[in-house]
């Protein structure tokens, strides 16, 4: 199966009954699809080059990647991380919307990116709904800043620690802040 034409029919009607197997497997070892020097590898079956959107639009798939640290949002035994591209992991993320609100599935879990009660970012709905809301907010001087509903606000993303460890988290309100990021377009 190719990338950018998985069937997300099921996940885009909400249909509840719809269960969807993956035909790949949870965590696989990439090269750096988003190194200029190595575009081609990104996806062997293909052969596509990944293009650098401004913003996501529905109905595309991106790998996410963080540009201060050059590293990508992945999914990884269930846990939501930044890596190195090349890493174990899954690291695509189909862009939808809902009532007007961005939203990423991961193509393999079948899940959507969000928060916990927390604020830290997971990926364990089955729905596209208010703690899975994201706005993409473009910065003048390049890459977006990646917004999370909080009540009726709107938090920046970014990195908090927890006993010693970086968690990716909605942290703090506004959009000025936050990690900017970057999203190529597979």
């Amino acid at each position: 199966m190719v990338v950018n034409q998985v069937d997300l029919t099921p996940f885009l009607e909400g249909d509840d009954s719809t269960t969807y197997t993956a035909t790949t497997p949870p965590e696989t070892a990439n090269t750096d699809p988003l190194d200029d020097h190595d575009l081609d590898d990104h996806d062997p079956c293909s052969g596509a080059e990944p293009s650098f959107s401004l913003v996501p639009w529905p109905g595309s798939t991106f790998i996410i990647r963080s540009v201060s640290s050059g590293d990508v949002i992945t999914l990884l035994e269930g846990q939501i991380m930044l890596t190195k591209p090349g890493s174990h992991g899954s690291i695509y993320w189909a862009c939808v919307e809902t009532k007007g609100w961005l939203g990423f599935l991961n193509i393999v879990s079948g899940k959507y990116l969000g928060h916990d009660s927390k604020g830290r970012l997971c990926c364990s709905a089955q729905r596209h709904q208010s703690w899975e809301y994201f706005c993409v907010r473009p910065r003048p001087e390049g890459g977006c800043v990646l917004l999370m509903t909080h009540y009726d606000m709107l938090w920046h993303l970014g990195v908090k620690e927890e006993q010693g460890v970086e968690k990716l988290a909605k942290i703090g309100e506004g959009g000025s802040d936050g990690l900017v990021w970057e999203f190529a377009k597979v």
